[in-house]
């Protein structure tokens, strides 16, 4: 049999391919002609094209409290798909990083790479598979100093989202950035773009719809636009969406009876490949899910039907992710994740939880695994 390096150069790029990350890590200090196939962005892309044959994971970051006291972010992985019966192993994720990430929320993932930002000032960029984390460059619009005085001149971060550009073949990081005189006087957003291909940050010229409210589990990046849950100057509520290869805005509206009451959350999600809404009361006790399908016509027009109801369930605080056709990953108001089965309706708790004070501080997606650096620069171009 022929040793694995005297193998034609497209049968091993095809079995390299098809391995897991953690081993291609040690392939490349084998040979020098491994580590700078490994290192290739092309290899990066053939990679990813295997992601059928790559395990899909469900990634959950939780806070909290550590046995002196000190809050921590977790993130931890669990196989996909989950078992609903026997034991569910879960895998701490060990992000090599000195930041203090107690604050961070994920904004957004692709093609193995995920993007946290603590909504302040800070961004970072890292591939769990390959270990590497980034921060990236300081912002071009945020004040780098605060106003000396209580009704001086500010700015504030007002939204983050991160996806990949296919048009461009990059990955961008887009800031929506609010600007303030007091507490009263506010002046128009302005918005930056980072490309990771250059490592830097450009201001570009496009209005916005609204203003974003901060709520994990809703905003999300899928196929090529990143979502966000936003209200118009008017007071209507709105998804405000981002085009990354075109880089504009646009608002869709909400279900008409989403208007119904204050007391309710909204959720987004992705189940069957196709967007979905949970509406859910805010309260405590027991409570019915909602969920409600996106569906576009053909000139590019949006309506709502209503999919199912989950419920009642006592005790449930909101939803997290769908893992299956039939399978909800949720998060009770004690912090404690488990997995409801939406055919059988049966609720079993899986082995982690967060900080129940803090539960909308949990977060969870489906992720897979890449080898796409998170050193930008170098103009590097993924055609994934």
């Amino acid at each position: 049999m022929a040793a694995l390096g005297h193998l034609p150069e497209e049968v091993m790029i095809e079995i390299l391919s098809r391995l897991p990350p953690e081993s291609l890590l040690r392939f490349k200090t084998v040979r020098k002609s491994w580590y700078a196939l490994i290192n290739d962005p092309k290899f990066a892309t053939i990679y990813f094209s295997n992601s059928p044959h790559q395990q899909k994971h469900i990634l959950v970051k939780r806070l909290v409290t550590k046995n002196s006291g000190k809050q921590e972010n977790i993130f931890s992985f669990l196989n996909f798909p989950l078992p609903f019966d026997g034991s569910v192993p879960v895998y701490d994720v060990d992000l090599p990083s000195d930041e203090d990430l107690r604050y961070s929320q994920i904004c957004g993932h692709s093609h193995g790479l995920l993007c946290l930002t603590d909504l302040g000032t800070d961004i970072f960029l890292c591939n769990p598979a390959t270990r590497e984390f980034q921060k990236l460059p300081r912002s071009i619009l945020l004040l780098t100093e605060p106003p000396t005085e209580p009704d001086g001149y500010d700015s504030s971060t007002n939204a983050v989202g991160f996806g990949y550009d296919s048009k461009s073949k990059d990955f961008k990081v887009v800031r929506v950035v609010d600007f303030m005189e007091g507490v009263c006087h506010f002046y128009p957003s302005r918005v930056e773009i980072y490309d990771l291909s250059k490592d830097r940050w450009r201001e570009i010229e496009t209005p916005i719809c609204g203003s974003v409210f901060w709520m994990p589990s809703f905003e999300m990046y899928h196929e090529g636009t990143y979502y966000w849950w936003a209200k118009t100057g008017e007071g209507e509520e709105i998804i405000q969406s981002f085009d990354m290869s075109e880089e504009v805005f646009g608002r869709i509206s909400m279900p008409e009876s989403f208007k119904r009451g204050d007391r309710m959350y909204r959720s987004m999600g992705v189940l069957n490949g196709s967007i979905v809404l949970f509406h859910y009361p805010s309260e405590e006790g027991e409570k019915e899910f909602e969920i409600w399908e996106m569906e576009k016509d053909e000139f590019g027009g949006v309506s709502w039907s209503k999919l199912l109801t989950i419920g009642p369930l006592f005790g449930i605080g909101k939803p997290l992710v769908f893992v299956g056709s039939n399978e909800l990953l949720m998060e009770s108001i004690e912090g404690q994740v488990v997995l409801y089965n939406t055919r059988t309706k049966q609720l079993r708790e899986l082995p982690m939880k967060g900080n129940p004070e803090e539960f909308q501080a949990t977060q969870a997606t489906v992720f897979v695994e890449g080898l796409v650096s998170v050193k930008g620069g170098n103009n590097l171009k993924y055609e994934i």
